[in-house]
């Protein structure tokens, strides 16, 4: 059993990692909106909110795709099936490159009914239209950005994905810059600057698939269309709750364009921005902690998972102070960041509406931490065994792919702690293939009818 010591160490290590990754992914939108805030107006930042539903379908899309062709990949790579992995693979891309030329034509066909669904209006109409007239061209590069670097994850290389996020983030820094400062491009300029950005992305993760050091990569391939009805289920969960995130967006701005106005909606952006930083930050203790939980839950050492409960719950307790405090001590100086001197009414009305926003973080540590992980899912392993087992284990990548869950089709079947690990992967990729809701049912009855029986399940 890892000592006290060396437990601390690894927790703070892999939340650290997770929470600058996670990091790096906020300001895409933030940098979007502060560098527009500060060199077209406040309105236009509006705008920059207005469409960010429109980039979460695109992502949801590439998501969808994604999860299902990693792990049909990944069982064919395990089953050494190499030539239907790469024909998957192409295939995979053909498809997203449509979907995406699709979406183009259609924002730029139908740009203003679209910009007035998405809540538009008055002085945001012609910002919002000049921010997807910038978006559009690029919603290829978005798609296939968004996919490729969950498949170059699959292909083994983890590193390359982040990086390349970083490069792309960096590179959107200072294009929005030129766009906007240099150029005097305004709203259109700072999509078309993110939209160059997303296209550099992509060019390094199709460079990555077109050299020699891939297990998959394109090839000319026949089209299998029934590979979709195994394909989207198992991606649809995960494609959702990106959605998700998107439609609640969709649903306050119109709702607060509806009943306060346009600088009520300026007041939700500032809001939207610091709250996905802050989020972010609690995701990343708690995403970065659940492998270390579940190693010791599988090695039966409670008291290490009490010691990494209690790690968590004091660093995200002291981050809930601080983030709280510094919201609500600093809010004035953050809406002045993104709004200036020049509406004084509307900065007050912001630091208010921030100020009550921040109560919420009090309690949002806490919920992240206990319910960020799915009830039902693969159990997630701690990352040295996972390069161990990678090696030695067909498929064993694949429970990878999809979100970790406390209990699953494994663990209610008797594969749990030291058990065979051949059974295990065999139950996961069985579940990961015959997802449902109801599936998902049966296990949780199952669940609680071991639990009343004296077996423990979540190992």
């Amino acid at each position: 059993m890892l000592n006290k010591r060396s437990l601390l160490s690894q927790f703070l290590h892999f939340s650290a990692a997770t929470v600058a990754s996670l990091m790096v992914f906020s300001l895409y939108s933030i940098v979007d909106g502060l560098f527009v805030a500060k060199g077209v107006g406040e309105y236009a930042m509006s705008a920059v909110n207005l469409a960010v539903p429109f980039t979460n379908v695109m992502f949801s899309i590439a998501v969808l795709f994604a999860v299902g062709t990693s792990t049909i990949i990944a069982i064919y790579l395990g089953q050494g099936s190499r030539e239907n992995a790469n024909s998957l693979f192409s295939q995979n891309l053909a498809v997203l490159v449509v979907i995406g030329l699709v979406i183009t034509a259609l924002v730029l066909i139908f740009l203003e009914p679209f910009a007035m669904l998405l809540g538009a209006k008055d002085v945001t109409l012609e910002y919002t239209k000049d921010y997807l007239r910038g978006l559009a061209p690029f919603a290829v590069c978005f798609i296939v950005s968004y996919n490729m670097e969950i498949l170059v994850k699959t292909d083994g290389r983890p590193t390359l994905a982040i990086v390349t996020v970083i490069t792309g983030c960096l590179t959107n820094c200072v294009l929005d810059y030129v766009a906007i400062f240099l150029l005097d491009w305004g709203a259109w300029g700072a999509a078309f600057a993110t939209g160059l950005s997303q296209l550099l992305t992509c060019v390094i993760y199709l460079t990555h698939f077109l050299g020699k050091r891939t297990t998959f990569h394109l090839v000319r391939f026949r089209p299998d269309w029934h590979i979709y009805r195994r394909l989207l289920p198992i991606g649809v969960s995960d494609g959702v709750t990106e959605l998700c995130n998107g439609v609640m967006i969709f649903l306050f701005n119109r709702t607060i364009l509806r009943c306060i106005g346009q600088d009520g909606l300026v007041s939700y952006t500032i809001i939207a921005y610091i709250n996905t930083l802050i989020l972010n930050i609690m995701l990343g203790v708690s995403q970065g902690s659940q492998p270390l939980v579940s190693y010791h839950y599988g090695q039966k050492d409670r008291g290490g998972c009490r010691r990494l409960l209690r790690y968590g719950l004091v660093t995200l307790a002291g981050m809930t102070v601080l983030c709280f405090g510094a919201v609500q001590l600093l809010a004035p100086q953050i809406v002045h960041v993104f709004l200036g001197d020049e509406n004084p009414a509307l900065n007050l009305s912001s630091v208010d509406a921030l100020r009550r926003y921040g109560l919420c973080y009090l309690m949002v540590g806490f919920n992240v931490l206990m319910g960020d992980m799915s009830l039902v899912g693969p159990r997630p392993e701690l990352p040295y065994f996972v390069n161990q087992f990678k090696e030695s284990v067909p498929l064993y990548m694949v429970k990878h792919q999809v979100r970790p869950g406390i209990t699953g089709w494994a663990q209610v079947n008797g594969f749990r702690g030291d058990t065979s690990i051949q059974g295990r992967i065999e139950h996961d990729i069985y579940y990961i293939e015959n997802w449902t809701l109801l599936f998902d049912i049966k296990i949780l009855f199952m669940t609680v009818f071991k639990f009343s029986n004296s077996e423990t399940i979540v190992k």
